[in-house]
């Protein structure tokens, strides 16, 4: 197992775009920072990018502190683990995090052009020592002991069949870049709910029977492991063991969040600057 040291962006970067439920433009400046840690700063108030500040799962990852909220950060956490980016400082004008594309492909490509600096000390992990599962629904997450990093989504999606996608430590294009998606005849409930106001075939994918908007072949499936990885990515640290989703979403996975931080299914650890990096 490779660990990685702390890694931080060389400099600021700033996006602007609509927020995917809200409907409304929002702007977030992404700071370098020495500190360990994730923070979303908006109208002065702090809000760490942790586990306990989760206050809605329904749709989207939401973060709240102090009554300041900011709405859909997983695909900008998923484009931060991918990265290894574990110090960062998320300046939020808005209400949500911009839906860009639908993707983490953004996030993604505006860190690493900026170019990313390595920090004194070594990430925090989660060490899975014990299998668990997590069963609500019909749905479920299996925790299990893993020599490495790993992530597994799987599912069976309306006109495209069972598909599964996994995550071993490295980033690829489809993975990075797959839309959020929707089924076509979903989006009557979804307004109705005051949901997706933002959206549109560029930023998400509409899925029917034709498939026309795709563009990859496993784009939905590829989507809901980018959402688990910046869904677990709450839990502040890296994964050293894998999780497996079966139909899993937002709820499932804060669910998993908790399992980890809770005891007993997984140690915390620092590992020593001694051990070997990359």
């Amino acid at each position: 197992m490779k660990f990685l040291r702390g890694r931080t962006l060389k400099d600021s970067v700033t996006l602007s775009g609509v927020g995917i439920h809200t409907g409304e433009v929002s702007r977030i400046t992404i700071h370098p920072s020495a500190k360990r840690g994730i923070y979303f700063y908006k109208n002065g108030v702090k809000i760490p990018a942790l586990h306990q500040y989760v206050v809605n799962t329904v749709a989207s990852t939401d973060l709240c502190n102090d009554g300041k909220c900011v709405r859909t950060v997983e695909h900008l956490m998923a484009a931060f683990y991918l990265l290894g980016i574990d110090s960062a400082v998320v300046e939020v004008e808005g209400l949500e995090i911009p839906i860009a594309d639908g993707s983490a492909k953004v996030f993604f490509d505006l860190i690493r052009d900026v170019g990313i600096e390595e920090l004194d000390y070594l990430q925090r992990y989660f060490k899975i020592v014990r299998p668990e599962e997590v069963r609500p629904n019909g749905i479920f997450a299996r925790l299990k002991v893993y020599n490495g990093e790993r992530f597994v989504y799987e599912d069976v999606f309306n006109h495209l069949g069972r598909r599964k996608a996994v995550y071993e430590g490295e980033a690829w294009e489809a993975l990075v870049g797959a839309r959020t998606f929707c089924y076509i005849e979903d989006v009557p409930l979804l307004w109705l709910l005051n949901l997706g106001r933002g959206g549109n075939p560029i930023n998400t994918l509409p899925l029917d029977e034709n498939l026309c908007y795709l563009v990859y072949g496993d784009e939905p499936v590829n989507h809901k492991l980018l959402d688990l990885i910046g869904d677990i990515a709450l839990v502040g640290g890296r994964i050293w063991g894998e999780i497996y989703s079966s139909g899993g979403n937002h709820t499932l996975n804060h669910m998993v969040r908790e399992v980890i931080l809770k005891g007993g299914v997984a140690k915390e650890f620092y590992p020593p600057l001694e051990v070997r990096v990359s």
